[in-house]
């Protein structure tokens, strides 16, 4: 990710052994002050090292609160959930790779509160899940992703 291109960071290669938030958080105030204004906001979740135990389980919640101490956050959305709310294995591919994107698109409308974290939920604590997670403005070409415009020009 270029230094320009990187708002804010909010786990660098944190380790999750049990159900815990990410270890920064975002006042989207501080960072972006237009913030919802023009650009579209990317939030980036990958995988930092593979799991240590395949049967472990991982849910990610994208939480906002208007106090930075979060006292009454509410969950906005879930960009790692399996079906009906429940975790993820680790040997989803998702997790069980170093490098391996579990989560890479834009925020959701609704984002209407100061203060931005990740939550994770890992239930079983016998392993540990290393993540790295971060909010950017701009898709790195990593993504794979086709431009109807290009800002180099024409020949």
């Amino acid at each position: 990710m270029g230094a320009f291109d990187n708002l804010y960071n909010l786990s660098d290669a944190q380790a999750i052994t049990a159900a815990a938030a990410s270890s920064n958080y975002c006042d989207m105030v501080a960072t972006k002050p237009q913030i919802g204004v023009g650009k579209t906001l990317m939030l980036c979740i990958r995988t930092a090292v593979a799991p240590t135990q395949a049967t472990d389980t991982l849910s990610i919640e994208v939480q906002v609160d208007d106090n930075s101490s979060f006292t009454s956050a509410k969950t906005v959305f879930m960009p790692l959930v399996g079906a009906a709310g429940a975790e993820v294995l680790a040997s989803d591919a998702r997790l069980d790779t170093a490098g391996d994107w579990i989560w890479r698109a834009c925020l959701p409308y609704g984002i209407n509160e100061r203060y931005l974290r990740l939550y994770y939920n890992n239930t079983t604590t016998v392993g540990t899940f290393t993540i790295d997670a971060w909010l950017e403005e701009v898709a790195q070409s990593d993504l794979g992703e086709q431009v109807f415009v290009s800002n180099v020009g024409n020949p």
